[in-house]
């Protein structure tokens, strides 16, 4: 690879104003490079995208896309601290759900149907599926049929095509645990990053294609071109996969990128129109769950949230057809709930063409070692992406990590010419 620019600062192109693009782009500016960061939306964020249900109302801020800081999420601590934000208690909690709509389980089997899994699933052969892990529980059918639920609808694939392994990530505890979200919503964290960045963020500029040679990069965009010393590529595996690239990947990271599942999720936001309690609370057959949950205020917000999973599970909600259908079952599901249905938002990802999935997915089509191929640079264009974050794929934790490593990456290699 030709040296860069001897004795000056580089230029980096960015693709992709999410989580993952904003910090890399802002750790690069930090070490006093130019950065220019292109963005296909009008907003930043990508698939953390904060609004207010009822317009003008604070206590109505919504997540349409990630929303739970859990446990371990030490960078957007850090980053979220840097910004002068905070993060709320959310009262509930992601780990401890009330099994509806179905024969009833105790969480205590729950929790034990959940723990026999993970120890079978963490011994299984490569390429098992969580479907064949599980036919050998003996125990509470009841305590099954409520864990492969929120499997399902967490990973946002079944259960013959996820990997048992995927039952051990930082998302599969059932023991009650406290859970937060960016006071305000989550997508300040982007828009604080985009803030720092200032004019380098271009909106509505949608990457075409990605050109490389020893000499330096050109990022075609509809509008004309963006040459810099090297490209981060942020933008979620399903865009990834179609983004031409001259010259291109190896055959082996193209196969690895094939073999990256795509969660299917939807969710679903509901005005409540008198106060409730926080709560957790998943309907079982019908692979969604609900919460309710306070804000910064303390209170419980005025506000049901929903969240569905897998291709059958969203198909049976009618979500291609919009909420209607979807909001009559989160009422029948919760009648101790007043809610006004008729304002029900929906979103849903993989047809979004900015997205084409909700995140990444551990399926038994994942090889050993894909994830350093799916994260592998070739010459001057790394790859960033929670797609990229190995056991934190799939998390808003995760495309700050990769944001982090990609940077670590070009910096690294500016640094040595």
């Amino acid at each position: 690879m030709g040296s860069w620019r001897a004795g000056a600062g580089v230029r980096v192109v960015v693709v992709g104003a999410g989580f993952a693009g904003l910090l890399a782009a802002y750790r690069i500016a930090q070490a006093g490079h130019e950065v220019v960061v292109l963005e296909a939306r009008d907003r930043v964020g990508g698939r953390v995208w904060s609004q207010e249900l009822a317009p003008g109302d604070l206590r109505s801020v919504v997540e349409r896309g990630g929303e739970f800081v859990l446990d371990g999420y030490d960078v957007m601590r850090t980053v979220v601290a840097d910004f002068g934000l905070e993060l709320a208690d959310m009262t509930m909690s992601y780990y401890e759900r009330e099994p509806r709509g179905a024969a009833l389980a105790s969480h205590q089997d729950m929790a034990r149907c959940a723990a026999a899994v993970a120890g079978a699933a963490a011994s299984a052969p490569p390429g098992t599926s969580l479907a064949e892990v599980v036919s050998r529980w003996h125990g509470s059918p009841a305590a099954l049929a409520a864990y492969m639920s929120r499997v399902e609808v967490t990973n946002g694939v079944d259960a013959g095509v996820l990997a048992a392994t995927a039952v051990t990530d930082v998302t599969a505890g059932f023991a009650r645990r406290p859970c937060w979200r960016v006071a305000g919503g989550n997508q300040r964290v982007a828009q604080g990053l985009a803030g720092r960045l200032g004019t380098s963020v271009w909106l509505r500029s949608p990457v075409r294609s990605v050109e490389h040679d020893h000499q330096g990069v050109r990022v075609l965009t509809g509008d004309g071109e963006v040459a810099g010393d090297a490209v981060i590529v942020a933008v979620p595996m399903a865009v990834l996969r179609d983004l031409p690239f001259s010259p291109g990947f190896p055959g082996s990271c193209r196969e690895a990128w094939r073999r990256a599942g795509l969660a299917h999720n939807a969710k679903l936001h509901v005005p409540l129109t008198r106060p409730a309690a926080a709560s957790a609370v998943q309907s079982v057959p019908e692979r969604f769950w609900t919460w309710t949950a306070t804000d910064a205020s303390g209170q419980v917000q005025p506000v049901v949230h929903a969240f569905g999973g897998t291709q059958a599970g969203l198909a049976a909600l009618a979500v291609a057809e919009g909420p209607a259908r979807w909001a009559s079952r989160v009422a029948a599901l919760r009648p101790e709930l007043s809610m006004d249905l008729d304002r029900a938002l929906l979103t849903t990802w993989n047809d979004d063409p900015w997205a084409g999935e909700s995140y990444s997915a551990l399926t038994v089509e994942v090889a050993d070692g894909d994830d350093e191929l799916i994260a592998a640079p070739l010459g001057r264009v790394h790859i960033a992406g929670e797609h990229t974050a190995g056991a934190w794929s799939g998390l808003m934790e995760g495309a700050l990590r990769s944001g982090l490593r990609a940077a670590g990456e070009v910096l690294t290699t500016a640094h040595r010419s």
